[in-house]
């Protein structure tokens, strides 16, 4: 997949989301390493775009798989994917693996996401 800035459904975060990975394969080869601080700035059921201080050795020739964890109106969510592009400012776009992503379950958890953000902005006017 190519980083789809257009996608039907992609959901921009106002502020971005925390999140963790590992990366679980690079170039073919299974490795687990420990966790990393990263953020999401945007995602869809098919893929994120993260960013993070660490610079995570992927080239198009060199294939990296990373495990992904963020929370979402209290719930843990957990995607693997493999990245498909890195630009200059440490951000990363993330192909979700289709076998590993629960879609309805995270377009439920960014409807509630969504519902509680707008509360809270209401409420802070």
């Amino acid at each position: 997949m190519r980083y789809n800035r257009e996608e039907p459904f992609r959901y921009t975060f106002g502020q971005p989301v925390p999140a963790y990975f590992r990366i679980s394969n690079i170039g073919g080869r299974g490795v687990s390493t420990a966790e990393g601080e990263a953020v999401i700035i945007d995602i869809s059921p098919s893929g994120a775009r993260i960013h993070t201080d660490l610079n995570i050795p992927f080239t198009k020739e060199n294939t990296v798989d990373i495990v992904l964890r963020f929370e979402l109106s209290d719930k843990e969510l957990i995607q693997a994917g493999g990245i498909v592009w890195k630009n200059y400012k440490n951000e990363y776009g993330i192909d979700f693996f289709t076998e590993d992503i629960d879609e309805k379950q995270l377009i439920e958890q960014l409807k509630l996401y969504t519902k509680n953000a707008m509360h809270i902005e209401n409420d802070n006017k």
